[in-house]
């Protein structure tokens, strides 16, 4: 049974959820300050000297100009990675300081996220006829599916290689899944290829998954003789830009540079995205990638998958086409995790827009379920899922913003320390630890021990974020002391861990309410 849209109740009622989702993430992203690897990433690619992340003696040029930004992604494209899209976004940001407008476009993403992995399952672009019922379960899947929330949507570095990115690449299959519900649609042929190699040129799995799908719909077209010029261009557009990423030849220099160069590479199997280089495409690297990337990712995004299930439950109530679509965004969905199996590495962020398609999937479903029925037959067993869910989802959000204040809180005493440092020969600097217990109740909601121990400053001041540091605020070099210091392992660890929070966010919201809410 289709519902309709009643009136304005439902659009204020879902604006008021959309609202409240983009009014956390801007929260999250103010209170998340510069780190890891937005600091190597802060400075021209200096691929002559085996790029910013890898050991070595490397000449730190910050990226100011246009002609520093080219500059910088020509040699990245030589001699790492072919993500010259999602690393130009980045970079672009990262030549000032201040977040304020990067904070402002990183929230606008997950929000317009939202609406596109809808309009993608719907089939149309829509607001008024979404229903808070729908929107509450976007919001929920969202933050409960995205792989490493923090890593992936909040990090500078991260959202820009993955959030960022996966929203270019629904944005070019949206056009496909209007014109598989509307045969008259139509779109000028530049945007499409524009689009198409926006896509493509991207991040590996999404922009593969992209061309999938935008296959799919330009094959089914054409059999049905409704095939038109902009989805052939929009197609072949996102191939040349997947080649583009794939075969470039910076892809085969780093796979050199990291393992048979950089002893940062993994000496155990602690990181869960990669393994030592004697392991690579032997059963131990497969058996650690589906147990610490795969099974988490398809854990995420097996919940997402009721809907679906409930749909084909109730006979596909929607007809062929509807189901058609379901089917292909479910599978895309289940596909992209599967295909990073091969890959050698497997960073679970990777999959990232495998959610972004189930969500998709999850929308076209709910529109068609018949919750009357459902909720006569299973009301209470609903009921209680709804309120342990949204329970869940208050407590971890909670505990999310927590982290989020006091490690970003850390992080900003740091970056105050470091400055009034400037220019001296060496800076020592305290060594920063995530709230042990705010930290096992958020989880990869925010960010976790594992990844902030494999991105922080270390003790050695020849470490790669050492020396990033150390040259973007003019230091001879910097160093860190131990973790065991840190009052979160000591003794008072549990009073510390109440103390300090509050410490930070009232220092936060003291500046928000100072009038510097659009301030870094």
């Amino acid at each position: 049974m289709k519902r309709r849209n009643k009136g304005g109740r439902l659009y204020k009622g879902t604006l008021l959820v959309l609202a409240g989702f983009g009014g956390l993430m801007y929260i999250r992203n103010r209170l998340i300050p510069l780190f890891g690897d937005d600091y190597p990433w802060s400075f021209v690619w200096d691929g002559e000297r085996h790029g910013n992340l890898a050991f070595g003696d490397q000449r730190y040029e910050k990226v100011k100009t246009a002609k520093d930004l080219v500059r910088s992604q020509v040699s990245h494209y030589k001699t790492w990675s072919g993500r010259t899209v999602a690393e130009t976004l980045n970079q672009l940001f990262l030549r000032t300081e201040d977040k304020r407008w990067f904070n402002i476009v990183n929230t606008a993403v997950p929000v317009l996220q939202l609406l596109v992995s809808d309009w993608i399952g719907q089939g149309r672009i829509r607001l008024k006829g979404i229903s808070p019922s729908l929107m509450k379960a976007l919001y929920a899947g969202y933050w409960f599916g995205t792989p490493h929330l923090s890593a992936t949507a909040l990090w500078q570095t991260g959202a820009t290689n993955y959030s960022w990115a996966g929203l270019l690449q629904n944005l070019f299959v949206l056009p496909y899944s209007l014109a598989a519900r509307d045969k008259s649609f139509n779109l000028p042929v530049p945007l499409a290829v524009f689009s198409g190699l926006m896509a493509g040129w991207s991040a590996e799995a999404g922009a593969g998954a992209a061309c999938l799908l935008s296959g799919a719909g330009l094959f089914f077209a054409k059999r049905e003789n409704k095939d038109k010029p902009w989805q052939w261009a929009g197609f072949i557009s996102a191939c040349t830009g997947l080649a583009l990423l794939i075969l470039a030849p910076g892809n085969s220099y780093r796979y050199y540079v990291e393992t048979y160069f950089n002893d940062a590479m993994p000496t155990d199997f602690s990181d869960p995205g990669h393994v030592p280089k004697k392991y690579l495409y032997k059963p131990e690297m497969f058996k650690h990638f589906f147990l610490h990337s795969y099974v988490p990712v398809l854990s995420r995004l097996l919940p997402l998958q009721i809907p679906v299930i409930l749909y084909f439950l109730q006979g596909r109530p929607g007809g062929r086409d509807v189901t058609r679509r379901i089917l292909a965004l479910s599978g895309t969905a289940l596909l992209i995790p599967s295909v990073m199996m091969l890959s050698p590495e497997f960073p679970p962020r990777a999959a990232y827009s495998s959610v972004t398609y189930a969500l998709a999937a999850m929308a076209a479903s709910y529109e068609h379920l018949d919750l009357k029925t459902l909720n006569e037959k299973y009301g209470g067993l609903i009921s209680f899922a709804k309120g342990f869910a949204y329970t869940y989802l208050g407590i971890n959000i909670a505990a999310s913003l927590i982290v989020d204040a006091d490690w970003g809180g850390q992080l900003k005493d740091t970056e105050a320390l470091l400055k009034s440092h400037t220019k001296d020969e060496t800076a020592v600097v305290p060594q920063t630890v995530v709230p042990p217990l705010w930290s096992a109740i958020a989880g990869d909601r925010a960010v976790d021990r594992p990844s902030h121990e494999f991105m922080c400053i270390e003790e050695d001041p020849k470490g790669i974020y050492n020396k990033a540091v150390a040259a973007y605020y003019g230091i001879g070099s910097v160093k860190a002391t131990s973790g065991k210091e840190h009052p979160y392992n000591g003794k008072e660890a549990l009073s510390a861990q109440l103390k300090f929070p509050v410490r930070y966010i009232r220092k936060k919201l003291r500046k928000l309410f100072k009038g510097s809410i659009f301030k870094r």
